[in-house]
């Protein structure tokens, strides 16, 4: 079972606590009300709000993201990331990657249901439009 954080604003996979753009997140799926840092390698994140994200740690490993329930306005890769599955009630989550950097569907890992939602491996029924800027933006 992944740990996992909620994005309670805009944000950015840097961001520390102080930034106060992630939360904890209960077990239905909530926000806890304690500011978190960000999403740390081989935890699940959940989209709080119609928020845009940064991935800009390099080489991160995230092993859901969870865009049910909200519109996100979208995910940016400008650092090399990978992601186990992306899942939605419905609604898509666009991505953007910048040019030399990649963005890798590992279909490794899930999530039990103690983040609100369950996320089995390989699952990407909420990714949606993909953007590659540049030259060698790659989707792998």
């Amino acid at each position: 079972v992944a740990a996992g954080v909620i994005a309670s604003n805009n944000a950015a996979f840097s961001d520390n606590v102080d930034n106060n753009n992630w939360n904890g997140i209960t077990a239905a799926g909530v926000a806890n009300g304690n500011p978190a840092g960000s999403p740390q390698n081989n935890w699940a994140f959940t989209y709080g709000g119609d928020y845009i994200i940064t991935a800009d740690a390099a080489n991160r490993i995230i092993t859901a993201i969870n865009v049910a329930g909200t519109t996100p306005v979208g995910l940016n890769f400008v650092q090399n990331t990978v992601v186990g599955s992306i899942i939605t009630g419905g609604n898509l989550l666009p991505v953007t990657i910048t040019a030399g950097k990649s963005f890798t569907l590992n279909g490794n890992n899930a999530v039990a249901a103690n983040h609100g939602f369950d996320a089995p491996a390989d699952n990407y029924t909420g990714l949606g439009n993909i953007v590659l800027v540049g030259a060698n933006a790659a989707l792998i």
